[in-house]
């Protein structure tokens, strides 16, 4: 199957887009935050040029093409508020690894939600993918809820490998395309 191009999303409050080296600021906002960070398996960003090089790194993935991962912006404002998309893509076996992160002023809206629910229509209907999971890490409720909302179910907790050496227990969800 060829890869389908990355195109931007729509929800009714929401703009799924290309991620751009002007948004690194708006990474940062949150990518800095010491409680994010705790809820991530990603790095905290340390200063704003390890923003820059995500922001650059996502933008070369878009043009080797495969790489599905859009910025969030809300419509009202044109916030950047956060980013939603696909870690890892298993084209032959059709399972994709969905994650997700917002700025704290945005939690608590139903913004994740919705984002992550286009995220998922794409994956299962552009895509084809058969499978989507999503992790999080046990003390992150909110991603849990999420991930319920959106009708994946809850299949183990394994343990993940952090940059530090350590090791933390994550619980994986997924959901089944014939569920969507």
């Amino acid at each position: 199957m060829p890869l389908a191009p990355f195109v931007p999303l729509s929800t009714p409050r929401l703009a799924l887009v290309a991620l751009r080296l002007e948004h690194a600021a708006s990474v940062f906002a949150y990518a800095s935050d010491l409680e994010i960070s705790r809820l991530v398996a990603w790095p905290r960003h340390e200063n704003i040029e390890a923003s820059r090089r995500f922001a650059a790194g996502v933008m070369v993935r878009y043009a080797e093409g495969g790489h599905y991962e859009w910025g969030v912006v809300r419509r009202t404002d044109r916030a950047f508020i956060g980013t939603c998309g696909f870690g890892e893509i298993d084209f032959v076996s059709g399972v994709g690894d969905i994650n997700y992160v917002l700025a704290k002023p945005y939690w608590g809206k139903g913004y994740a939600t919705e984002a992550v629910a286009a995220v998922l229509q794409f994956g299962f209907g552009r895509l084809g993918l058969r499978l989507i999971e999503a992790q999080a890490f046990r003390d992150n409720s909110a991603s849990i809820r999420v991930m319920a909302k959106l009708g994946l179910r809850y299949r183990e907790t394994r343990p993940v490998s952090q940059e530090s050496g350590l090791s933390r227990p994550v619980c994986v969800w997924q959901i089944e395309s014939e569920r969507w």
